[in-house]
C-alpha cells in the first residue's frame, strides 16, 4: 500500500470516529488513525534516516579454508 492509501484510511477512521457511540469504539478508531498516519509517513522517514546514516564499510571475505583430513589426530 502507498502512503496515499494509508492517508485515506486515516481520514476514514476520523470520519468513523465522529460517528462512534462507545468509548471502546472511539479508542479503537483513535489508535487506528494513529497507526495509519505512522504507516503513511514511514517511507519518507526511512529515506531521511538512510541519508543521515554513514555508509558501512564491509570487510572483504576470505576464501574458505580447505577441509582437513578425516583423521582423529590433527596433523
Amino acid at each position: 500500500m502507498s502512503d496515499t492509501d494509508y492517508r485515506a484510511k486515516a481520514d476514514e477512521a476520523l470520519a468513523q470516529l465522529a460517528l462512534a457511540t462507545s468509548d471502546a469504539e472511539r479508542t479503537r478508531l483513535k489508535r487506528a488513525h494513529g497507526c495509519f498516519l505512522k504507516l503513511a509517513s514511514h517511507g519518507a522517514e526511512a529515506a531521511a534516516r538512510a541519508k543521515v546514516r554513514p555508509e558501512r564499510i564491509k570487510p572483504e571475505k576470505l576464501p574458505p579454508e580447505p577441509p582437513r583430513g578425516q583423521s582423529y589426530f590433527r596433523t
